[in-house]
């Protein structure tokens, strides 16, 4: 794992980029986010994202001070129109870091594991300029990120959530 965007955050919870296309030390995490994929499209997803280039893709994990992963988080960078953004009345395209995938492995500490991520996401978004990160179905599950990120929160549609930063 690259210590590059390796980031100490909320109760003790430690978010790296993962680079090693080896699914077995996060298999837990990767069958709970796809429970009928087999594990040879698991293989080839993570090598997929973990082979791209740094500016196109990548993986976050989240460990506990136990060094187990409790959580797992699949980016990829895109141009996403700002009609879909409600920024402003023209229809330009801009960079967005989309957050594609994201795991706990721990109801109880869901929203504090999802914080770190995308916090952790947005510190990647910054450093390749995108002026938005976006979230999957924004639930409960990120009632932290809303508390916290309320004054940036775009509603894109029912699906999707955007942060401007």
């Amino acid at each position: 794992m690259s210590s590059s965007v390796e980031h100490n955050n909320f109760v003790g919870l430690t978010v790296s980029k993962y680079d090693n296309d080896n699914i077995y030390p996060i298999l837990p995490l990767l069958s709970e986010e796809f429970p009928n994929w087999t594990i040879d499209k698991i293989k080839k997803y993570v090598k997929l994202v973990v082979d791209k280039k740094e500016d196109l893709a990548g993986m976050l994990v989240s460990k506990n001070e136990a060094l187990y992963f409790v959580g797992l988080l699949i980016y990829t960078f895109q141009s996403v129109s700002t009609k879909y953004l409600h920024t402003n009345g023209k229809d330009e395209f801009t960079s967005v870091l989309v957050i594609e995938n994201i795991v706990a492995s721990s109801p109880i500490l869901k929203q504090q594991v999802f914080l770190t991520m995308v916090e952790s996401a947005i510190y990647i978004a910054k450093k390749y300029k995108c002026n938005f990160i976006e979230l999957p179905k924004f639930d409960e599950n990120f009632k932290l990120i809303n508390n916290k990120y309320k004054n940036q929160i775009i509603k894109m549609n029912d699906f999707r959530t955007a942060i401007a930063l």
